[in-house]
């Protein structure tokens, strides 16, 4: 659930002391202050202008001859005297920064959008990038190669680092990773993992070439076996991660040695 948090805020644009005026409460002359206000919503910045506000008080006694919210057409609340006064100051002159300012929204939000869209399409830039880095380095494997991929066996599917010992034609001999992982995208899981020598299984898995593979299946793992004619045939293990950068990881996802 997202909550918005917003606030109306009244803002002083400018006063003066309504002459002659006397406050029907202490009686004291010129002590009359009238105020203009701005209003308007605010969340975080000024994002919806309300109009402005006019209110008077007496500066001497406190008390209240025209509440903020009072209309200027309530003239029985106060004298005609208070109702020129409020006239008068309508017409006060506001300068730029006090005509945008309840707009601010309007006007920082488009920048926000091209920032928004500039980051989106560097990202963009940077993944197709990446993306063909990935598909040359899946495309033409190297003996030593470290990959990260799901290992799907028994119905299960776990993260595990892939080593390729060798290449034999096109067949990939590789290992995999003694400690396993619950299938995740998170950095901190799978540098759980080792790819050091003694971290892979000795068991040997033959593995068909990803060159022979169609492009858009490229990073896919299939291991060979035997049926009862002991005839060869794939059966797929998983899939080497982020192979097309669809995930957008921040970690490398294939590991080759300089």
């Amino acid at each position: 659930m997202i909550v918005f948090i917003y606030q109306i805020v009244t803002k002083p644009l400018t006063s003066k002391l309504i002459v002659n005026e006397v406050c029907p409460e202490c009686g004291k002359k010129d002590d009359i202050e009238l105020t203009l206000y701005m209003r308007y919503i605010a969340m975080g910045i000024p994002i919806l202008g309300m109009g402005r506000k006019t209110g008077a008080v007496c500066t001497n006694c406190g008390n209240v001859i025209k509440k903020i919210d009072t209309s200027i057409f309530s003239k029985r609340k106060y004298s005609d005297n208070v109702a020129v006064a409020i006239k008068d100051i309508r017409k006060h002159k506001r300068t730029l920064w006090q005509l945008l300012y309840p707009w601010s929204l309007c006007f920082v939000l488009p920048i926000i959008v091209l920032l928004f869209m500039g980051i989106s399409s560097i990202n963009k830039s940077n993944t197709k990038e990446k993306a063909k880095e990935y598909a040359e380095l899946l495309m033409h494997p190297q003996a030593g190669d470290i990959y990260k991929a799901t290992w799907f066996e028994n119905g299960i599917s776990d993260g595990v680092l892939v080593k390729l010992l060798r290449i034999n034609g096109d067949t990939l001999y590789v290992v995999k990773s003694k400690v396993k992982i619950p299938m995740s995208f998170s950095k901190d899981e799978w540098d759980k993992l080792s790819s050091e020598a003694g971290a892979f299984e000795s068991k040997e898995y033959k593995v068909k070439t990803f060159s022979i593979l169609q492009k858009t299946n490229y990073g896919d793992i299939f291991m060979y076996n035997k049926d009862k004619n002991n005839k060869e045939y794939p059966i797929y293990l998983g899939q080497v991660l982020n192979s097309k950068c669809e995930m957008n990881l921040d970690f490398e996802t294939i590991e080759r040695k300089k």
